[in-house]
């Protein structure tokens, strides 16, 4: 009985391994070429296996494609809650929030990257349905974001104004200087944009603020 547990998690570990292999490279050839200029064949190349074995981890490159895009970006907003969790202080949880989405950009660029080009949204199948989760997932992100202004406002650190208003306002920013970054290919670090972009947003919505 214990075998076969033992070799039915051994399967199983395989299996996410390999699955791990094939979106990682799917990613820098899709990052490199772009989806409609990127072959099955090319990812399974570069991932070590034969076409038909990558079809028994993804039906279709739309749906490997899909896969990548969702499963990376909920790693960002994971990442970027478990960071702002860990601290007490409204200041120190925006900065957080700052901080973790410009980390993400610089040590992933080459996914994102990806958003550039926008070829998510000329999907000839699933792209309604990627859009469709990209905006809801985005939404949970953006009402994480209101929640940490709206403690703030009830704490007596930020004005009294609509949070959802501030929300937009900050990943508004936020997303502004990453696109910037991005499409301009900057040398300058990603990161040292924080105290930038803090300054800005913390000008219009904290209390006293000079």
């Amino acid at each position: 009985m214990r075998s076969t547990m033992d070799k039915a998690e051994r399967k199983e570990r395989e299996f996410n391994l390999r699955r791990a292999e094939i979106l990682e490279q799917a990613e820098k050839i899709f990052a490199a070429k772009g989806f409609h200029n990127t072959t099955v064949a090319e990812i399974a190349g570069a991932s070590g296996f034969a076409v038909g074995t990558l079809y028994q981890f993804f039906e279709s490159k739309e749906q490997l494609y899909t896969v990548m895009l969702t499963e990376k970006l909920n790693r960002m907003y994971s990442g970027v809650r478990e960071a702002v969790a860990i601290e007490a202080d409204t200041i120190r949880k925006i900065e957080c929030l700052v901080a973790s989405q410009f980390r993400f950009v610089e040590n992933n660029a080459e996914f994102c990257s990806i958003f550039i080009r926008g070829d998510h949204l000329s999907l000839s199948q699933g792209s309604a349905a990627l859009r469709k989760r990209m905006v809801a997932d985005y939404a949970v992100h953006v009402s994480f974001t209101e929640e940490v202004l709206r403690e703030g406002i009830r704490a007596g650190v930020l004005k009294e104004m609509d949070p959802r208003m501030m929300a937009a306002a900050l990943t508004g920013i936020i997303n502004s200087c990453a696109s910037k970054w991005l499409a301009m290919m900057e040398r300058a670090s990603l990161m040292g944009n924080v105290p930038f972009v803090i300054d800005i947003f913390l000008e219009g919505v904290r209390k006293n603020a000079h």
